[in-house]
């Protein structure tokens, strides 16, 4: 994952996680977030956003924790 998202092929990062998903593994918060993290770097900004409220509302992530990663997202970049 971390590799995939870094190489900004956040596609196969997507694939690469439902397929893991599918065979029973079950993904953690850091997962996640460099699942986001690669997204934002692509420049999928509202898509992060959707993300991180999906996955707070399914309980994958507090609700501060999604939004600390969105700071460091938006404001990351510009430091």
């Amino acid at each position: 994952m971390p590799g995939l998202s870094n190489a900004r092929d956040t596609a196969h990062a997507i694939d690469f996680l439902a397929y893991i998903v599918s065979r029973g593994c079950q993904a953690i918060a850091a997962t996640y977030t460099i699942l986001i993290k690669g997204i934002a770097n692509e420049g999928f900004t509202e898509e992060v956003l959707e993300l991180l409220n999906e996955l707070y509302a399914r309980g994958f992530m507090k609700k501060n924790s999604a939004k600390q990663l969105m700071v460091k997202i938006i404001y990351g970049s510009r430091l």
